[in-house]
């Protein structure tokens, strides 16, 4: 008999708890941040460091009131430059991403939580004012975390960090042995999500 009512009681919970959770649906987000890179060139290493700009737009499912899911798609732009930098380089990061939500506090009023994730796409690395820089392209994966919190059934802010795993090649030259390549370190910033 007990165990009976506990299980109608968490069943009771898990039912009224759905009527108050954030709901599943298509989301669209802004978000501007601070990022650091860097280039490796043979032996030397040139630290790089400017403001991204971001835009997702993606589907969350949640399967719980307290846990979820959500897919997107990412378009990120940040500039790469030192002090007093005439040629200074743009890093487009655009890819795939699958975050794990988790809720701690989910009410009608405001949802409270964190994400883990990941994201695969590419990197292009570009310079502004530098015909001598050609554009490159390479794979990119990244880690995704942060908090997050919603607000009504709309609106929501995150705090985000990503970070990339691979480097990308920029220049390798079979003949002379010259190598060098390009890595986005991280990037932290904030977002404005809406959901729909």
């Amino acid at each position: 008999m007990k165990k009976c009512a506990v299980s109608l009681a968490l069943s009771l919970t898990f039912i009224a708890s759905n009527g108050i959770a954030e709901e599943s649906g298509l989301f669209i987000g802004v978000g501007t941040g601070y990022g650091q890179s860097e280039i490796k060139s043979n032996n030397t290493k040139t630290k790089l460091d400017g403001l991204s700009f971001e835009t997702i737009v993606g589907y969350k499912s949640f399967l719980t009131p307290a846990f979820g899911m959500r897919y997107y798609i990412n378009f990120a732009y940040s500039n790469a430059e030192q002090k007093n930098d005439l040629k200074p380089k743009i890093i487009m990061n655009y890819g795939l991403n699958a975050d794990m939500l988790y809720n701690v506090v989910a009410s009608e009023s405001v949802n409270l939580g964190a994400f883990v994730g990941v994201g695969v796409g590419a990197n292009t690395w570009a310079a502004k004012n530098n015909e001598d820089f050609k554009a490159k392209t390479g794979f990119n994966v990244a880690l995704n975390a942060g908090l997050r919190s919603q607000f009504g059934k709309h609106h929501g802010i995150e705090i985000v960090a990503r970070v990339p795993f691979i480097d990308t090649t920029l220049e390798n030259d079979r003949i002379t042995g010259a190598k060098q390549t390009g890595s986005h370190i991280y990037n932290v910033g904030a977002r404005y999500i809406l959901s729909f």
